[in-house]
This record gives C-alpha cells, sequence and structure tokens, in this order.
C-alpha cells in the first residue's frame, strides 16, 4: 500500500502569521511588475499570463511550503518552530504482544513539508502509514509527533497478522548532536496491544 502525504495540524502561530508575510510579498511584488512595465510602455495582452498578486502568492507559498521552511534563519528569529523531521530514524518497538520481553527493530522514514507530512514505519513482518497527525511545537522543550496510522503486514507475515489501526506519539528530543523521537503507541479493538517507540534520526 502506498500512501500520500497528507495534511497536518500544528499549534504554532506561523500558520496566521507566515500567510501574511507572503501576502505582502506578493503585493509587493505585483507592484513592482506593474511599475516595470509601465517604465518599458509595455501593456501585456489580455489572454497573456503575467503573475498577478495571485500568482505571486501561489509561487512563494509554494516555495516557502517546500524548502524556505527548512532554513535554519527562520527558527532562529523565533518565526517557524515546527520542526523538520524529513528523513530515515532507526530504532526499535516494544509490543505487549509478547509481554515487553524483546525490542523489534524499525525504521521510520518522514516525508514533510511546512503543511504536509507522511509517517512510515516499517519492521521486518508489517508497514505503517500515517493517515492524519499534528505536531505540538509551541513549546521547544516538549515537541510531540502524533498520528493515526493504518498498518499492513507483509506477504511473508504470519497469517494471523491482518490489517489494524493504531496511534503513535513521538516526543521529539535534541540532545546535544542526537535527534530522538521515543514515545508510545496503540492498536485498534483488533490487536489491542499497545508498547515502546525509540527512535534516533539517521540522516535527514
Amino acid at each position: 500500500m502506498a500512501a500520500q502525504m497528507h495534511p497536518y495540524v500544528t499549534d504554532s502561530d506561523e500558520r496566521k502569521i507566515i500567510p501574511l508575510w507572503l501576502a505582502t510579498m506578493s503585493i509587493f511584488a505585483s507592484w513592482l511588475l506593474h511599475t516595470y512595465f509601465q517604465t518599458i510602455n509595455f501593456s501585456p495582452p489580455w489572454w497573456s499570463d503575467i503573475p498577478s498578486f495571485v500568482g505571486f502568492y501561489e509561487i512563494f507559498f509554494r516555495l516557502f511550503d517546500k524548502w524556505l521552511w527548512k532554513f535554519g534563519i527562520f527558527r532562529k528569529v523565533g518565526l517557524i518552530k515546527t520542526p523538520n523531521l524529513n528523513g530515515e530514524w532507526a530504532g526499535h518497538t516494544i509490543s505487549s504482544h509478547d509481554n515487553h520481553e524483546k525490542q523489534t527493530k524499525a525504521t521510520i522514514v518522514v516525508h514533510q513539508t511546512w503543511t504536509e507530512i507522511r509517517v512510515k514505519l516499517a519492521t521486518s513482518t508489517s508497514i505503517s502509514y500515517s493517515q492524519t497527525a499534528s505536531i505540538m511545537a509551541n513549546k521547544p522543550d516538549c515537541i510531540v509527533l502524533s498520528y493515526d496510522y493504518i498498518n499492513e503486514p507483509r506477504p511473508e507475515a504470519a497469517k494471523t497478522m491482518h490489517s489494524h489501526k493504531g496511534m503513535a506519539m513521538h516526543e521529539y528530543v535534541i540532545d546535544n548532536e542526537d535527534e530522538t523521537l521515543d514515545g508510545s503507541y496503540f492498536t485498534g479493538r483488533d490487536r489491542k496491544t499497545f508498547g515502546a517507540l525509540v527512535f534516533k534520526r539517521n540522516s535527514d
């Protein structure tokens, strides 16, 4: 099962502030373009696709959503609080299914923009994909990633395994140069299991 990225919510007020900045930049860019056309005595035909306020806003928003929000300068000035979780995280899970007796190796791969995300957790027997998510980032010392997921067993998994829903919660912590996503999960009524999630970032 391949999953698409989906929107996520956050408690940071940046989702209110950034659009205002982008709108202001779009108005200024539109004015500059209009002034330039007047300077060269050029009147574009009505059918031409000359960027207007809406066009500039769309361009600026897409640039910011995909790339610019990751720049460290925006975090240094406090404009962006949402953490950049993109990349691969290696770790393990511990489940009540076997009375928390063993660690199961797992990886998490996060694809994230400023407004959308996809969290994929994979083990040797199953793969989980996030369906909805939230990032609580307003308190720098307690950043939490939560998401609902659907788990699908791999073809080679035991026949007793089947698709199920669950919810996971990770606390994002930076300790010196190490970044971790540690937390817990629980599954729906079909499985009724719960456990721990321990992960460390491998790459950006």
